[in-house]
């Protein structure tokens, strides 16, 4: 009877075991298959781009057709942004731009309430300035851990709250 039991936890160890990995497999093949898809999509969304900007806007009937091929090549877009995204859940591609426009964008800020500070003549301001000067130093420091390698882009999207766009 030990016998017996033994044999069958090792068969279902294997068959535990055997199916972890072969999911493993099939993601890794998932995810090559979708970014295959994904220049699919991109190559067919830039061949309709380029058919709509061909066409003729002279009559009404023109003017029609290529509002209709507007409407798809925005779909066609929208598609290929939603494989994207299901390919590369934290959209690595992007992160280093949106990471520099986020430290711009603050930046800009700081300055804004700077000079509010002036004309108003408020402290409060200064205090903004101060705080949002602190998440451009935050955010600064992730990038030199993204370009350094040190951290992943899903770690630091979660510790610098940047969502995906």
């Amino acid at each position: 009877m030990k016998l017996k039991t033994k044999i069958i936890a090792i068969t279902a160890i294997c068959l535990v075991a055997a199916s972890v990995f072969s999911i493993s497999v099939l993601a890794a093949k998932d995810v090559a298959s979708l970014k295959a898809l994904v220049q699919t999509a991109k190559d067919k969304e830039t061949v309709e781009h380029n058919k709509l900007d061909s066409m003729p806007d002279q009559t009404r009937e023109d003017k029609e057709a290529r509002n209709l091929q507007g409407i798809k090549v925005k779909s066609l877009g929208n598609e290929t942004r939603r494989l994207e995204l299901e390919a590369d859940p934290d959209d690595t591609k992007n992160f280093a731009r949106q990471l520099e426009e986020s430290i711009g964008t603050l930046t800009l800020c700081v300055i804004g309430f700077k000079a509010d500070a002036v004309r108003y003549n408020d402290d409060k301001y200064l205090k903004q300035a101060e705080e949002v000067q602190k998440i451009i130093e935050k955010y600064k420091k992730g990038k030199e851990e993204y370009q350094k390698n040190e951290k992943s882009v899903h770690q630091l999207r979660k510790e610098l709250d940047i969502p995906v766009n």
